[in-house]
Order: structure tokens, then sequence, then C-alpha cells
């Protein structure tokens, strides 16, 4: 009933190599994002991208009502985030709305099968 100590030593073996895959991916990452930066590029191939994200506040209820008392609850009713986000991001919307949220800078890092 040895076996065990090879599952056990197995497991071990892949813990380390899923930390060192870990803090690989995590070099590799902020290496694109340097390059990117370095460069003054949104896009690397394998695609790199920076954007901006809307940060809503906890409480909905007060930008929804802003939203209405400016007349623009038809465009976003229900509120539609895909929307609002880019109105936000873009400065095209009521200031304040724009002084109730924060735009944060971030980054994405993702690839794209391009069939080579």
């Amino acid at each position: 009933m040895e076996n065990y100590k090879i599952l056990v030593d197995e497991f071990e073996n892949l813990q380390i190599v899923k930390k060192q895959t870990e803090e690989k991916l995590e070099k590799l990452r902020r290496d694109l994002i340097n390059l990117a930066i370095n460069k003054n590029t949104n896009f690397l191939l394998g695609t790199h991208k920076k954007y901006e994200r809307v940060v809503y506040p906890e409480n909905k209820e007060i930008l929804i009502k802003l939203i209405r008392e400016k007349g623009l609850y038809e465009r976003f009713s229900s509120i539609n985030y895909l929307k609002l986000n880019p109105s936000i991001i873009k400065g095209e919307i009521d200031k304040d709305i724009l002084d109730l949220v924060k735009k944060q800078k971030d980054f994405r890092v993702s690839l794209i099968d391009l069939g080579i």
C-alpha cells in the first residue's frame, strides 16, 4: 500500500509546477503591459488591450434617479451598462452622473486564435 507515496509526490510536483507557471504568467503579463506602454500602443499581436473600466457606486438608486432627472432613462433603462460605460468613458453624459462614478485605467491581456 505504498502507492499513496507516489500520489503524494506527484501532487507535490504538480503544485510546484503550478506555482512556477503562475509566477511566469504574471511576469509575462507585466512584461506585455510594460511593452505596450513603452510602444505607446493599445494592441500587441496576441492581443493586449488597455482600456478604461467604469466603477459604479454601490447604491445605484442615486445614479438611476439622476439618469431619470436628466431625461436619459429611456436611453439607458434597466441600465444597460454596455451602452452607459462608453458614454461615461467618453464624457458624453451629464456631469452629475460623471461625478458619481469612477473611471479606472485597467489592462486586459487576451489571446485570439488567428487560425495560423
